[in-house]
């Protein structure tokens, strides 16, 4: 059962959020003269909380989920086993930081370790069960990130350190590059290999910054550091012209969920960008403005992004839910980026003009950021609730598929989707590649297994078959549109 697996580890990589998101809001307004210094010990432990709480907590969790729809998955206890590892590790830890024992740093570093290299494991896995190649590939650089941060926070504290930042940070955005790897190749009816350069630029970032990370003290991180930087903007954009090639592909007509996606991903790239030349910016004149410019640039306008993108997508397969896309809405799009362009804007403002009004809109800037997170996931539950009132009033069978209206689905995976289950596929054999041979046994084997509800006529559930296979590689296959 996915859900009573999923539930409770979701739950807690929120609370790690919300512990972190908090303890930031106070610092910046206590630097600014708001209010008084509240959750101080934290400081210094916000992007361990946010990193290992939170992000690996619920990537790792979508990991389970698609391990879990796999029929006959070897590797379930593996998936489930690797986050309690990372959760007990970062709580450990952070008491180690709060009351100066090195012990504990080095026991929950140790915990840390353990839980990552059991997601590198499982992530490799992958490669058996016909995953596509250059995708998983990208997912075990963000793995090594992963392992390589979990080594060096048992020394240190990651604030100053651009190299460790970078690690951190570089987990979520190489895994959410190698999730964009299998639809911008889906959407356009391209090759991935066309994105194989990326992957050698995204493994070089990850050396540069952990050589800069364990040798700050040498001439030579600096260069290292810049770099890695002008790396990761040539990454940025090299995928954003996939995804641009992709979205020319797009007919006018597409669901709420499909232009949704593709506004806040056209946004995250920009910010992806924005934050590659702010810390190059930091790396040749270090100042403070640059400094928080290009972490929360990558950290909240990235991969905050890029997690609204796809959270309407993820987290109903994760719960094992049904979503009704019409609750979505661009409010916590809005909301995130007001807030952290006043925190962008503001501080480097300051510079100039030491104005009360600044202060405050800077201090003020973390609540705009909570205010979108609680709208977004107030948007996911009415779409959840939307979803399953929708199912159990056409659906009485009791069937495990999105209630979300019917989708056009593109020729490549139309085709791919419906030669599992039509004698004579619509489409050219050509097509039908673009779905691998293990996938769509995997299919054919779930229909008999009753894990889905084979198609009622020709390929008219291809849609459903399409959003089942959502589930096994926990990502938005909904069709060629995204």
């Amino acid at each position: 059962m996915i859900r009573g697996k999923t539930i409770p580890f979701m739950a807690i990589s929120i609370l790690f959020m919300m512990l972190a998101l908090f303890s930031g809001i106070f610092r910046l307004m206590g630097e600014n003269g708001i209010g008084p210094m509240l959750l101080v010990p934290l400081y210094g432990l916000h992007p361990l909380l946010m990193v290992f709480g939170f992000i690996a907590g619920i990537i790792m969790t979508e990991r389970i989920a698609g391990v879990e729809l796999l029929p006959a998955s070897r590797d379930s206890r593996l998936s489930v086993s690797m986050i309690p590892f990372v959760f007990a590790g970062v709580t450990i830890e952070a008491l180690g930081y709060g009351i100066d024992s090195a012990s504990l740093r080095y026991a929950g570093a140790l915990l840390l370790v353990i839980g990552s290299a059991l997601f590198l494991v499982l992530i490799r896995s992958f490669y058996r069960k016909g995953r596509e190649n250059l995708s998983v590939a990208f997912m075990m650089v963000s793995g090594a990130s992963l392992l390589i941060s979990s080594v060096l926070s048992a020394l240190e504290l990651p604030a100053g350190n651009t190299g460790f930042i970078m690690l951190l940070l570089l987990f979520p955005i190489t895994f959410i590059l190698g999730e964009r790897v299998e639809l911008t190749s889906l959407a356009s009816g391209r090759r991935p290999e066309r994105l194989r350069p990326a992957l050698v630029v995204s493994s070089v970032c990850v050396l540069l910054f952990g050589l800069g990370s364990t040798t700050y003290f040498l001439s030579g991180v600096q260069l290292a550091d810049l770099t890695a930087f002008v790396l990761l903007a040539a990454t940025f954009g090299v995928f954003l012209r996939e995804e641009l090639a992709s979205s020319r592909r797009t007919p006018q007509n597409v669901m709420r969920l499909h232009r949704y996606v593709r506004l806040h991903v056209g946004a995250a790239y920009f910010w992806g960008l924005a934050g590659s030349v702010f810390g190059a910016v930091y790396v040749i004149s270090p100042t403070f403005q640059s400094y928080d410019a290009f972490i929360h640039s990558l950290a909240i306008g990235f991969i905050g992004l890029m997690l609204l993108a796809h959270g309407p997508i993820i987290l109903p397969v994760v719960i094992g839910r049904s979503f009704e896309q019409k609750r979505l809405s661009n409010v916590p799009l809005v909301l995130l980026t007001l807030g952290l362009l006043l925190r962008i804007v503001g501080n480097t403002s300051l510079l100039v003009f030491q104005s009360e009004l600044l202060r405050l809109a800077v201090a003020l800037s973390g609540w705009i950021i909570l205010a979108a997170v609680t709208a977004f996931f107030a948007e996911i539950v009415r779409g959840i609730r939307g979803g399953e009132a929708a199912r159990s009033f056409g659906d009485g069978s009791g069937t495990k598929v999105s209630s979300m209206p019917p989708i056009s689905v593109g020729p490549p995976f139309q085709a791919a989707t419906c030669a599992s289950q039509c004698e004579s596929p619509p489409y050219s054999p050509r097509h039908r590649l673009s779905l691998s041979g293990a996938s769509r046994r995997l299919v054919n084997e779930s229909v008999k297994s009753n894990r889905i509800a084979p198609l009622s006529k020709g390929c008219e559930g291809g849609a459903r078959l399409g959003r089942f296979y959502t589930g096994c590689s926990s990502m938005a296959v909904f069709n060629s549109d995204l």
